[in-house]
């Protein structure tokens, strides 16, 4: 394999590895009512199911990133594929609700490896503008994927139950397998850690003592507050409050899936990493003002749409440049620094999700939106003073 077709193959995976997460936990979405009527049981316990695959996805990449480190990255991505497709084919058998609820934690724990492997991947094999490049195509899935994975899921129930959306899961992970049985491992062994297993989970201390790493990570954290909340906000805010159909909603939700992913593509053409992350930070602080000034005021639909555009490309111009100073500053520990990063955006979807559904919605999701915004911008001026000392260095 050339060096130009390796290249395109990696970036392949990598952007399928990155999109495996989101879909296991939003394709299925649409068919969380039909779900609850094939088992007899209440919607509470059928959207306990996108609970426990988000929990999944925090804790595992908790366990595979210190492992891929010690371990090397295609032994670890290989088990958990694999553990994938078995604990997908047990949810499509499952016999009721409880025993699918617990295979839906195995889904997510499985496919935790696919993300925080794909980072670490991107870290091992690249630096500077081209490992910027792959974190802009990974953030730009990560960002797209939750968006896109309900409106393709909701498409897919035309044509089949959701035992079929499940099949389409399988399929996908039996090619991720059967890919990632191609992949060359990016780690060779002399740089793996040494340590014993249970001492490989310590490098989490030992990550989260760089003050250089803790700055950027917080950066990639906080916006995900504005991701998560908007996601699930939004199909009350178009459908409830603005009176769309599922296809004006669709529409809507695709349109801001674009603007993320434009808002990745241009985070690398402003200059320096950190210049894109005061400019992304400055434009969440603003647009999520804009929003939430929208809705309380119920602003017509194109004001609002215009805003959760600006919003969504903001947040796009965010990851690239924060994964990318992150796992620079932690180039030894990629796999423990990218597990971390993961799992703390799944973590605060899991907290943001049901606050938006507190109260009246236009106000909840207005308060989850600024609140995340402003810390971020507070953490990018925070790098900037501690750039300044001398603590921290980004790219020029």
């Amino acid at each position: 394999m050339s060096g130009k077709q390796k290249f395109t193959f990696l970036m392949l995976l990598l952007g399928l590895l990155s999109a495996f997460g989101p879909f296991v936990t939003d394709l299925y979405l649409p068919a969380l009512p039909s779900l609850a009527d094939y088992f007899a049981a209440s919607p509470s316990m059928a959207q306990l199911s996108l609970t426990m695959s988000m929990l999944g996805l925090s804790v595992g990449q908790l366990f595979v990133g210190p492992l891929s480190d010690k371990y090397g990255r295609k032994k670890l991505l290989l088990v958990c594929l694999l553990l994938f497709v078995c604990g997908t084919v047990a949810c499509i058998v499952a016999p009721n609700i409880v025993t699918f609820n617990v295979f839906r934690l195995l889904q997510g724990m499985a496919a935790s490896g696919g993300i925080v492997i794909a980072r670490s991947i991107s870290a091992d094999s690249y630096r500077g503008p081209v490992l910027t490049k792959f974190l802009a195509m990974v953030s730009a899935v990560n960002g797209v994927a939750p968006i896109i994975a309900p409106v393709l899921g909701g498409f897919l129930l035309n044509f089949m139950s959701w035992k079929g959306t499940f099949a389409v899961l399988l399929l996908y992970g039996a090619l991720l397998l059967f890919m990632s049985g191609k992949f060359q491992e990016s780690l060779p062994a002399k740089r793996r850690s040494k340590k014993s297993v249970l001492a490989s989970f310590s490098l989490y201390a030992k990550v989260f003592k760089n003050r250089a790493y803790v700055s950027y990570f917080l950066v990639c954290t906080f916006p995900m507050i504005i991701l998560f909340g908007y996601i699930a906000s939004s199909p009350f805010i178009y459908q409830k409050i603005y009176g769309l159909s599922p296809v004006g909603f669709s529409l809507c939700f695709a349109l801001n899936a674009v603007f993320t992913a434009i808002g990745c593509a241009l985070s690398g053409k402003v200059g320096s990493e950190f210049k894109a992350l005061k400019i992304a930070g400055t434009g969440m602080f603003v647009f999520a003002i804009a929003v939430a000034v929208a809705l309380i005021t119920h602003a017509l639909l194109p004001i609002l749409q215009v805003a959760f555009m600006g919003l969504t490309f903001m947040f796009g111009m965010s990851q690239p440049p924060a994964n990318a100073l992150a796992l620079n500053a932690e180039r030894a520990n990629a796999g423990t620094a990218a597990a971390a990063i993961g799992a703390s955006g799944f973590l605060m979807g899991g907290i943001v999700s049901p606050l938006v559904g507190m109260g009246d919605i236009a106000t909840s999701v207005s308060i989850v939106l600024v609140v995340g915004a402003v810390l971020t911008l507070v953490s990018v001026f925070a790098i900037g003073s501690l750039c300044a000392k001398g603590i921290v260095s980004h790219s020029k």
